[in-house]
């Protein structure tokens, strides 16, 4: 999440090639941030007597936006050989001091070369796969920028998929050559396999075998069951991600979901947990550890998180979905640190940020057109994006989950000057001068795809976005109420948008049921009733207000959160009937919230801080009804275990300080799919409550489709 200011938006196919490389400051703007809300979020405690302290792709398609004559793309030639200011070694005096040069051999990695950074899958259909490595020879340019192989090099990698972990009964087979244009990377689109059915894979150059992974191709209908991981926030140098290690040792798990901030541009200033080993990685302005200057340091960022092992690991053993925030795809030079000056140009662009993402995550481009549709690639050659712009898309498993992927940050103006006036995103969908986060073309695919999901009879139409949708803020008094959104904390960027907000509750209200939102961003766990705002207007009344009686992973979370100890309702009453669904909002895989910005803020300890933060947690429970849970101190990723009758939610913690941490469930919640007032607590649609209030224990939940894990692989983070 963005401090100062929110970086996000969505935007036409633009001739990108005609803009200029930014060189505002990241911290430009002034729109509120999460050290701001904070603040905030003290005084609304000390209200309620709380007491809290204040370039396009080479190879890319060339064609023309919709309605304009205007190129999508210029391709560009090479790879990252031809970049002379990629961070190589060159004759700039080492003494000279801040220069954020590197040996042409320092590049961060992690298994054997030359599938150094592991393997990875993702986007899966019922009949297909991403799988994904990157290849770096032992033989490197002496003369380009760190990770780039020898000019010319286009070493051939054939690959296999197998039913098996021995890779003995192969189902599938191929080959695929690793170009400078994709910063060999492999990708393959594989294609003919078998619904709801495990997989191992396995490249090979020369001999050499990649270590194998697992995938799983998503089921058809008639499923009964679905487990999915969802992350966010994943800061190298902020935690050990112990959590990546316990879910990649998970066998039953379908899918990961990543809803953005995957990789991250800079260090907060409140937390610096690690810094990569190795000669000099410990300053601050090396490229491990500053904001990126251009394409190939936004590819080296991807490269370090792929040099931690258990990142490596949970990529290895499971398929993912990945959608990008505004620390994935920001191309401002701006850093929280005193970073020394550096004798590098900057010259990144947002469609360089976008290449990356494109090149480094097992992801399925889409079409051109805005319709979210997949481009499928059956002859296994490289899956080219035709619009790299486009990330929103969605993955079905049968008539049980629909994953309706969004795009959450493009439509942030920030982004104005990079993008171009002529390629905003229209808003015909919203009443005139009202602004959208989506835009009124993905706002389309989105309305289009949950109707599509409800006329196909799918139980659970889930919808992955990057942040906070529900109101943590100042209640309104009636919602909507002119200038209401200028006295917000400003937590969710979703605060700037109320008529959109409005204008989504409202249809699916009315017309779609079962909606689960996933969102991420805010460094915090949420659950909560989907409302489009906290107003005191709302025909709308929650439970009452306590403290979670189970611990949290850092030392001294005896209480982790604050929950509601009652439903709201009671026999023949559905207090809560307004809520249109769920949000389940897992913490960040690390990223600092109120732990690091308390801290910071307060200089105390451990115990201090979450004295502070329980304080936060019950004074925006207090102030904003539809929050259910709410825990701002721990770290790690979430689970839920799909049914046909209901949707489980667990928050697992880890300390992010501890590499051997134990993974702990914090807490669990339930939705239910449909209405059952036989019970003495009565069972409501649309509504997320602690297991606990309707007699449940808090248990984990076991998946009971199980795969034996790809075997393990020697890993030496360097």
């Amino acid at each position: 999440m963005e401090r100062n200011q929110e970086l996000n938006t969505h935007f036409s196919p633009a001739d990108h090639s005609a803009v200029p490389a930014p060189q505002a400051s990241k911290r430009a703007g002034s729109s509120v941030g999460r050290r701001t809300f904070l603040r905030g979020a003290g005084t609304a405690a000390g209200v309620i007597g709380l007491g809290m302290s204040s370039h396009a792709f080479a190879g890319a398609q060339v064609g023309s936006s919709v309605g304009s004559s205007r190129p999508l793309f210029t391709p560009m030639e090479g790879g990252s050989s031809n970049d002379p200011h990629g961070g190589k070694v060159d004759n700039t005096p080492t003494q000279s001091g801040g220069t954020g040069i590197v040996p042409v051999d320092d590049y961060p990695m992690c298994a054997e070369l030359p599938f150094a950074h592991g393997v990875a899958s993702g986007d899966p259909l019922t009949d297909r796969v991403i799988i994904w490595t990157r290849v770096t020879l032992a033989q490197r340019d002496p003369n380009g920028t760190p990770g780039a192989n020898m000019p010319g090099e286009e070493p051939e990698i054939t690959w296999k998929v197998a039913t098996d972990p021995g890779m003995s009964s192969v189902v599938k087979q191929g080959s695929q050559r690793a170009l400078a244009q994709h910063d060999w990377t492999i990708k393959v689109d594989v294609t003919g396999l078998e619904p709801g059915t495990t997989y191992y894979y396995q490249f090979t150059h020369e001999g050499t075998r990649s270590m194998v992974g697992r995938t799983r191709t998503a089921a058809g209908h008639g499923v009964d069951q679905v487990r999915m991981a969802v992350l966010s926030c994943s800061s190298y140098w902020s935690a050990y991600w112990g959590g990546l290690g316990h879910l990649a040792k998970r066998n039953d798990v379908d899918l990961v979901v990543h809803l953005g901030d995957y990789i991250y541009d800079f260090i907060d200033k409140d937390e610096m947990v690690r810094f990569r080993a190795g000669a000099g990685a410990n300053r601050l302005d090396h490229p491990d550890n500053r904001d990126w200057k251009n394409l190939d340091e936004v590819r080296r960022r991807y490269a370090l998180h792929h040099s931690d092992a258990n990142w490596v690991r949970c990529h290895q053993q499971h398929p993912w979905t990945i959608l990008w925030d505004n620390h994935d795809i920001d191309p401002f030079d701006g850093n929280e640190l005193t970073i020394p000056d550096v004798a590098i140009p900057h010259t990144c662009t947002l469609m360089d940020t976008m290449r990356a993402f494109w090149e480094w995550t097992p992801s399925r481009p889409v079409l051109a057109d805005g319709s979210g549709r997949w481009l499928l690639i059956d002859d296994g050659s490289y899956p080219v994006p035709e619009d790299p712009s486009l990330v929103y898309r969605r993955v079905d498993y049968g008539d049980l989950v629909s994953v309706i992927g969004l795009d959450a940050q493009q439509g942030i103006p920030k982004y104005d000057d990079v993008r171009g006036e002529l390629h905003k995103p229209r808003t015909d969908h919203l009443p005139a001068g009202k602004p959208s986060l989506m835009g009124t073309t993905q706002y389309n695919y989105l309305i289009d795809n949950l109707q599509n999901a409800q006329d196909t009879g799918v139980v659970w139409k889930t919808i992955a976005q990057q942040t906070f949708f529900t109101a943590v803020d100042i209640p309104d008094i009636v919602e909507g109420s002119p200038g209401s959104e200028l006295i917000k904390f400003g937590l969710s960027r979703w605060v700037k948008y109320p008529a959109e907000k409005k204008l989504l509750v409202d249809y699916l209200r009315a017309n779609i049921s079962n909606t689960v939102m996933i969102s991420g961003d805010a460094h915090g766990s949420l659950g909560a009733d989907l409302l489009s705002a906290s107003a005191m207007s709302n025909p709308y009344v929650s439970g009452v207000m306590g403290v979670n009686q189970r611990p949290g992973a850092q030392p001294g979370n005896l209480n982790a959160g604050a929950v509601r100890t009652t439903t709201g309702n009671r026999k023949g009453k559905n207090n809560r009937w307004f809520s249109a669904g769920v949000e389940f909002a897992p913490t960040s895989m690390g990223r600092g919230g109120a732990d690091d910005q308390i801290g910071g803020l307060l200089r105390v300890g451990s115990p201090a801080v979450i004295a502070a933060t329980r304080a936060a947690e019950q004074a925006l429970m207090g102030l904003n009804f539809p929050v259910q849970y709410f825990e701002w101190a721990d770290h790690g990723y979430g689970l839920i275990h799909y049914t046909r009758e209901s949707a489980t939610f667990e928050y697992w913690f880890q300390n992010k300080f501890d590499p051997n941490s134990r993974d702990v469930l914090a807490h669990q919640m339930i939705a239910w799919a449909k209405e059952d007032t036989s019970h003495e607590v009565p069972r409501y649609p649309h509504q997320m409550d602690a297991v606990t209030l309707h007699g449940l224990p808090v248990q984990a939940t076991v998946g009971t489709r199980t795969s034996e894990p790809a075997p393990d692989a020697v890993l030496q983070p360097r």
